[in-house]
């Protein structure tokens, strides 16, 4: 069986690594940074040299040092020093085209770029993010205020008005960027900024270890039960949560409209998105909560990146200091429809495309309140390595799911999934098996493997965990989960396991 499981997985590594895209993203990079803010240069440079960015292709600004900016300085320190950068080095090809100018609405000869040399923009830790509103009391969606990075995704689009979003040609896309030619002269933004330079330090070396292994682990959908309008933000999660099954990530999906509580154990978080909650809170906020290396994780708020040079306000801040390597958020007010798709990011991102074109791809309008954190490059399942321990029976799933994607259903996946876990008597992959279960809505199937782990576990966290996910699941027979958590209630073997403390909260809350 062992000398089995190992050929399906170098057969599955084959696979992905022979379907990589041709494109050298590094090549057409450039990194910005604040020559007058501490460390900014020095953590271009590095980042320049672990990706191989030519030196000519490193720029600098001297610009603020705050966090939000005046539109007035944004235009005089960055955005026309860029335009000119990108014009004298001869990074855009341009034409000079007749088109509609939105402020006259007349036409107008413009220069238009038909083809660029560098088409991503990293803003390193030090450049400003949000730019300030200018006019008063303006209509909905007609704000002036912005994020930096989506006024620069813009930045060689014709056209641009200062007032509003100007739509993406890139969003929703199937191909990768420098496949579009639509979308000749946007550029695609991130920035490597959080609390501190050894929190952005440790987010470029995280995507640079884990990008040639893979990303394994599980994720985190927490839904808020949104309606009316808001529901579609439910529904980006929910089609995140088949796509994940697909591609075989183990998924807790919290189907409650609070955000997943105090306590809760969440055991090798490489994937989190979540909605709708002011500040960090819950199962994310302990310092004592750490994400797997490489993961990728988003809270959607309108003001999650209200502040980002913070590991305790806001949204972004907090996560990167809890170890994530990418997030995304927004600096102002953005209405739902113009924030990240997760659904597509996520499409996307399993695909194998880089951060920066899953979330562009996934973003509908550029100049707007957007900003994506995290190395623009890192391409998180590009590839897949065996791994060891925990991390094999991760890459085994994928593997087996990929092996099945053709079946009509997914009965042989589970057959061939639990006969490994028994054969082997590993519960860990026979609990994983329950989540995929449970992401397909089958919970009667997913309570039995969950029990079916935790009677083969030892260690008191993972008997506990199961536990606790096996009662999530059967809330709606009330008397069985409160027998299930009186029972955890009173093993003295589990007290000062993680999660014990939250067994009485919940007990309470079922009575």
């Amino acid at each position: 069986m062992e000398l089995k499981v190992a050929f399906t997985l170098l057969a599955f590594t084959a696979l992905l690594n022979a379907q990589e895209p041709a494109w050298d993203a590094a090549a057409a990079t450039a990194v910005v940074f604040n020559r007058d803010y501490p460390e900014s240069a020095a953590l271009a440079e590095e980042y320049a040299r672990m990706r191989g960015i030519p030196d000519e292709q490193l720029i600098a600004v001297s610009c603020s040092k705050e966090e939000a900016i005046s539109r007035e300085a944004f235009l005089e320190t960055i955005a026309e020093p860029l335009r000119g950068i990108f014009i004298e080095r001869d990074w855009w090809k341009l034409q000079l085209r007749d088109l509609l100018e939105p402020a006259s609405a007349k036409m107008k000869r413009v220069p238009v770029v038909v083809q660029a040399r560098v088409s991503i923009l990293v803003l390193m830790h030090g450049v400003p993010s949000k730019i300030i509103r200018q006019r008063e009391n303006p209509k909905q969606a007609e704000q002036d205020e912005a994020s930096v990075d989506s006024e620069l995704a813009s930045l060689g689009l014709p056209g641009v008005r200062l007032a509003g979003g100007v739509p993406n040609p890139y969003f929703n896309q199937t191909e990768r960027f420098n496949a579009v030619p639509a979308a000749q002269g946007m550029l695609l933004v991130t920035r490597l900024d959080a609390a501190s330079p050894a929190t952005v330090r440790r987010m470029m070396d995280d995507a640079v270890a884990v990008e040639p292994i893979g990303l394994r682990g599980r994720a985190v959908i927490d839904l808020a039960l949104k309606k009316g309008a808001c529901e579609q933000g439910d529904e980006w999660l929910r089609r995140t949560t088949q796509s994940y099954r697909a591609f075989g990530i183990p998924t807790l999906v919290d189907r409650f409209e609070p955000i997943l509580r105090d306590g809760w154990p969440l055991l090798d978080t490489a994937l989190y998105f979540g909605w709708y909650k002011g500040e960090i809170a819950g199962a994310l906020k302990p310092d004592t909560f750490r994400f797997k290396r490489g993961a990728i994780a988003c809270h959607l708020h309108s003001f999650s990146a209200s502040i980002i040079r913070t590991s305790t306000q806001a949204w972004v801040g907090p996560l990167l200091d809890h170890g994530a390597a990418v997030t995304m958020g927004n600096v102002w007010e953005p209405y739902l429809s113009m924030t990240i798709h997760f659904d597509i990011f996520n499409d996307r991102l399993l695909k194998g495309w880089t951060v920066a074109e899953a979330a562009w791809c996934a973003t509908p309008v550029l100049s707007w309140m957007n900003v994506v954190l995290g190395d623009p490059l890192y391409r998180p399942f590009a590839h897949s390595s065996m791994g060891d321990d925990q991390d094999r029976d991760y890459s085994l799933l994928q593997a087996l799911a990929k092996r099945h994607a053709s079946d009509s259903s997914t009965a042989a996946l589970k057959r061939q999934v639990l006969k490994i876990g028994q054969d082997r008597n590993n519960p860990h992959i026979i609990e994983l098996l329950g989540l995929l279960s449970s992401q397909e809505g089958k919970t009667d199937e997913a309570i039995s493997m969950l029990e079916h782990a935790r009677t083969l576990y030892q260690d008191a966290n993972n008997r506990l965990r199961t536990s606790l996910y096996q009662a999530d699941l059967m809330r709606q027979d009330k008397p069985a989960a409160l027998a299930l958590l009186r029972q955890c209630a009173g093993d003295d073997t589990l007290k000062g396991a993680q999660g014990y403390t939250l067994i009485k909260t919940l007990i309470a809350e079922m009575q």
